[in-house]
Parts: C-alpha cells; structure tokens; sequence
C-alpha cells in the first residue's frame, strides 16, 4: 500500500515520511514537492491509499490538487489528509469543504498525526480491498494461491483490454462480467465498483476504468506478493 506525501518543505517531509513508513500497511511512501509534481505522479498511473498533501505550496496548492482529483472519474476516490502550519478555523473549513478526510496541524508530533493517518488509511483499506487474511478464510487458500489467482485475474483483464475492439458486444460484456465477479470473489471491492457502471458499456467507455482496474491490481501484487 502506497502513500504519497506532497509537501514543498523537505524538512517538513522527512519525519512524516519516516512516521507514514512504520505505520501498518504501507509498503512504500512516494514523495512530490508541489501539487504540480504530485498531479504528474498520478497522472501517470500511481496509487496510493492515501495523500498527505500541505494546505500551501508554489504552482498548484493542496487545495488545487484535492479539487482536480474531484473532478477526475478515476481518481475522485482518492482520500486527502491535509497539513498546514495554519490552525485558524478558515483553513480548516476550506479543507474539509474541499473533501479532506482529516487535517494535521503542523509542527505535529507523532502522537497527534498517526491516529488520523491510521484512521483513514484504514478506511481507505475497507473502500479498496477486503482484507487479504478474510479472502484467504473465505475461498480456503493460501496467501501463495491468493496472489496467483489474482494475477490470474490480472491477465485476463489486460487480455480483455488489449482485444477490446476484436470482439462482439455479447463477447465483451461476458468477458466483463466474469472480471466482475472475480473482483468480487477476490475482495478487489474498488476494481469490482470500477467495473459495474460499463458492464453493458462499448469499447471506448470499457478502457479507462479497465486501464485503472489493473493499475489498482499492480498495486495490491506489489505489496501483497
């Protein structure tokens, strides 16, 4: 599980990147100096669980970035914890009104950040995927055998997009609703929500949010294998 720290102060950065590092979970912490370069790191296909993002910055804000996240299909899920040196009210409504889950009043002590990093890094767990351990329980197997089914179900997704165009509607929507449910079974809760709406879709409708599904499924592999 990814998380992406954007702060354009890199001593301000360092001990949150080392406190966002031992919290349980993350397997790798990515980091962006302004709103502009975090935008390009997810425009380019990161996904992180959760974004650390300071209230203000040179070129484009948090505030910025947490709107043009909004406004994207694909990554509006994406949840925001905001930091700032401001504790005024003001800063804080603008915050939260933007869509912020939690806010960090900067200088912070561990003691003070990580319950709200832990708080909503578990939510975001619970929206994206069901917990590795209860899939496990539920289908009978192994973490080895979970991972494999998975990339299983990874290379069929990339076989359906790759061949999108070659096939017939009836063909595409079955092979579609086989992703579905397989998500499903495999407690991919966030590829099986992506899926949903383009079940009966066409082929230019099915791409982005079958393109996200696999970055989603690259992303859970990599810290699950």
């Amino acid at each position: 599980m990814k998380v992406l720290v954007v702060d354009d102060d890199e001593i301000s950065r360092m001990p949150l990147v080392r406190l966002i590092g031992t919290l349980p979970g993350v397997t790798d912490v990515v980091e962006a100096e302004d709103g502009e370069a975090a935008w390009a790191l997810l425009d380019a296909g990161l996904r992180p669980a959760l974004c650390c993002c300071d209230l203000y910055m040179p070129r484009l804000d948090g505030i910025g970035l947490l709107e043009r996240t909004r406004g994207h299909p694909l990554l509006a899920p994406l949840p925001f914890v905001m930091m700032s040196s401001a504790a005024d009210r003001d800063s804080v409504t603008r915050a939260v009104s933007a869509g912020a889950a939690g806010f960090i009043v900067k200088p912070y002590t561990p003691q003070t950040a990580r319950p709200a990093l832990e708080r909503v890094l578990s939510k975001s767990r619970q929206r994206q995927v069901e917990a590795a351990a209860e899939v496990r329980n539920r289908l009978g197997i192994s973490q080895a055998q979970l991972v494999q089914v998975t990339r299983r179900w990874q290379a069929e997704a990339t076989t359906l997009l790759d061949g999108l165009d070659a096939l017939a509607t009836e063909e595409r929507q079955q092979a579609l609703r086989r992703l579905h449910g397989a998500a499903l079974t495999l407690g991919q809760l966030r590829c099986a929500e992506l899926l949903e709406p383009v079940l009966g879709a066409g082929a230019d409708e099915v791409r982005p949010p079958l393109r996200e599904v696999l970055l989603l499924a690259d992303a859970w592999l990599a810290g699950a294998a």
